[in-house]
């Protein structure tokens, strides 16, 4: 162990990790193993249950339990004499996530994190939780009790324990074992998918359902293919409104920008003060979708402030993007974003009423008691109504407020940021840079996606697999089936701007040892690959969830790949990756939206987008970006584009032609940008 702390009165083996979140607890006085073999080994040596803590930087009701009992003397003693203790960071090992996850909702009823979860030697679940109280109260065990009362049966009732826990592992085997029953879907569940969506669409607040209330953003990208495909009124505002309301309340941060994880209330006032880097990458692209199909500058707006703050707040020097930022500073939730007014009056002076009855912000406070978060709602707009002076000059009155508030902000005790870079989410969010450019043109935001895909090939692809997360130079992780997916994404939507084809090659290659790593002969598609032996099944996840089911994601990729390429073989195994899970679709539609884009992708209009010739081509991505046109393919001759298959007979040096071609049927060459223009809109 590091001599360096020696101040510490406790450092246990995870002072040797690279997790930011394994960190924080390498000095609880519980003799933490990080996962992996000697802890395995021990437990099956001392024939002692296992304590598996799974939870997460970010996450405040994980410091909460650090806090209570992780760092209790008394509760630490139970846990060393009767347990080995692992600690798991969610982000590094999403596969044993997953796999506890569903033990822990099978369990409980219930998950989430901090999660607890109690295994026998050969790592198979007896009982789970979540959040535990360190003390017994209304009529709930706390974390000691459990610990005792648990170590009894365990103790003195061991082949019960072991009964229940091989139930447990069986049915979790069968459920996410090999899928054998098939069903021939049609389009009437992109129909139900949808249906769902806006049967449960909150007129009032907008987004989907109660509190607590999250983003939804792919479901909101859905929707607004469906709305297209179907002229379908109703999904295309409800995806707009939930859109307008989440970008009005406090779940976004008004005065730097981004998003928190969601909204703890239904009308998105009071967030859940995180902000994690995959919701502001998903959230960015589908705003810049709003954009397109509206050209209202409102979601333009929050295109830009989002993408800004990842530049300015989760972006490393080397290009790479961190994880997240935490809920709570100085030990308190939210700390770091609110307001009382008596700090804005003093702040901005005449321009505090202003601000103060646009941004909702009163002295008896908001959220809590004399503490605001800024939103805006419909008595803002009251407000500006009645002013007598011009929008104009208003909002550029604001924007300074803002600016001066964010200066004093700054200079506040900021959240904790988890600073390793993870591929799945950086292969997000290089999409939602390049789908930032294409809506602003700002060049800033292409150079970070081709900066971060470029530091991703170089720190953490090699001997021909992608690594799982980064940080200090030391890759941990992997090889998982989420980070192949995302970053193929990545890499597609960052060609469709940068026109340098060596992102399409390489995302062939990554295509091609995903197919190897993770499926199998009948279709099936699993989170790790099969040799990967430290769980006790192999774990897979075609549910979506905060993030979109990373086979789902394969599929939607490997469609689009097989145009770009030319190679069908990728679409061939798209249709038998949605066939293996096509009985699990057609019985709830509305938990595998993604899935469902998939096989509307494979089964509805296609459009290629041919831009050949350097003369004034600008002039043409300019118009292009700027359409909303889902389910297209991008091919642009620029970099390495020698045997693209869609530029064959049309590659020039000359003026620029547009070649749109729908289903495989093509118009004639455009050669103007209003050629052009006239035949997007009138697709």
């Amino acid at each position: 162990m590091n001599s360096n702390n020696r101040e510490h009165k406790y450092t246990n083996r995870l002072i040797e990790a690279a997790s930011p979140y394994l960190l924080q607890h390498a000095h609880n006085p519980v003799d933490w193993y990080p996962w992996g073999e000697e802890a395995i080994k021990r437990a099956k040596a001392e024939n002692k249950p296992i304590f598996l803590s799974i939870g997460y930087a970010a996450c405040h009701w994980c410091h909460v339990m650090e806090r209570e009992s992780f760092e209790d003397p008394a509760t630490a003693a139970l846990l060393n004499e009767h347990y080995i203790a692992i600690k798991v960071d969610r982000e590094e090992r999403p596969d044993l996530d997953q796999i506890y996850m569903a033990a822990t909702q099978a369990l409980s009823g219930g998950g989430g994190w901090p999660m607890s979860v109690f295994l026998t030697p050969d790592l198979k679940p007896f009982f789970a939780g979540t959040y535990f109280h360190p003390v017994d109260m209304q009529g709930r065990p706390g974390f000691k009790t459990v610990l005792t009362e648990l170590i009894k049966v365990y103790s003195q009732d061991r082949d019960r324990i072991d009964r229940l826990a091989g139930e447990v592992a069986s049915r979790l085997k069968e459920y996410y074992g090999n899928k054998t029953s098939t069903v021939k879907l049609d389009r009437s569940i992109i129909d139900a998918a949808a249906q769902s969506l806006i049967g449960n669409f909150d007129k009032v607040n907008g987004g989907f359902g109660g509190a607590p209330k999250f983003p939804h953003a792919s479901d909101i990208s859905f929707l607004f293919k469906y709305a297209r495909q179907n002229d379908n009124g109703d999904a295309l505002y409800a995806a707009l409104y939930s859109l307008r309301q989440m970008g009005r309340g406090g779940i976004y941060d008004q005065i730097g920008g981004g998003f928190h994880r969601y909204s703890v209330d239904a009308r998105w006032l009071v967030p859940h003060f995180e902000k994690m880097l995959y919701d502001n990458a998903m959230l960015a692209l589908v705003y810049a979708e709003a954009f397109q199909i509206t050209k209202d500058e409102f979601f333009r707006r929050i295109v830009r402030g989002t993408l800004d703050f990842v530049l300015r707040e989760m972006t490393d020097t080397s290009g790479g993007f961190y994880s997240s930022l935490d809920a709570d500073s100085e030990g308190e939730e939210g700390r770091y974003y609110v307001w009382s007014k008596s700090d804005i009056d003093e702040i901005l002076g005449e321009h505090a009423e202003k601000f103060c009855k646009y941004y909702n912000i009163t002295e008896r406070g908001n959220f809590e008691e004399h503490s605001n978060i800024p939103n805006v709602s419909d008595a803002s707009d009251l407000y500006l109504k009645a002013l007598d002076i011009p929008k104009e000059e208003f909002f550029a009155a604001l924007a300074e407020s803002r600016r001066k508030l964010f200066e004093v902000r700054a200079a506040r005790v900021r959240p904790f940021t988890d600073d390793k870079v993870i591929v799945s989410w950086s292969g997000l969010m290089i999409s939602g840079f390049a789908c930032g450019y294409q809506v602003t043109g700002d060049k800033r935001y292409l150079d970070a996606a081709a900066k971060a895909a470029d530091f991703i090939i170089e720190q953490m692809y090699s001997d021909g697999e992608l690594k799982h997360s980064w940080r200090g130079e030391k890759n941990t992780g992997g090889p998982f089936l989420e980070d192949y997916a995302c970053f193929i994404k990545g890499l597609i939507d960052l060609y469709e701007v940068e026109h340098n084809y060596s992102r399409i090659r390489l995302a062939a290659e990554l295509a091609d040892k995903a197919l190897v790593l993770f499926a199998d002969d009948s279709g099936n598609l699993f989170l790790t690959p099969a040799d990967k032996g430290d769980h006790f099944m192999r774990p897979k996840e075609i549910t979506d969830g905060a993030l979109p089911a990373p086979g789902s994601i394969l599929m939607q990729t490997l469609i689009k790949l097989s145009e770009l390429t030319g190679d069908r073989k990728y679409e061939q195994r798209a249709e038998q990756f949605l066939s293996a899970i096509s009985a699990d679709i057609a019985g709830m539609p509305q938990g595998y939206v993604s899935a469902v884009q998939a096989f509307e992708y494979l089964t509805g209009d296609r459009l290629e987008i041919v831009l050949a010739g350097n003369e004034n081509r600008d002039k043409f991505t300019n118009i292009l970006y700027l359409s909303y046109l889902p389910n297209r393919v991008i091919v642009v001759s620029e970099i390495g584009g020698e045997g693209i298959p869609l530029l064959a007979g049309r590659q020039t040096d000359g003026p620029a032609t547009a070649y749109i071609c729908r289903n495989s049927a093509c118009q004639l060459p455009a050669t103007t940008p209003q050629e052009f223009e006239k035949q997007l809109s009138d697709l």
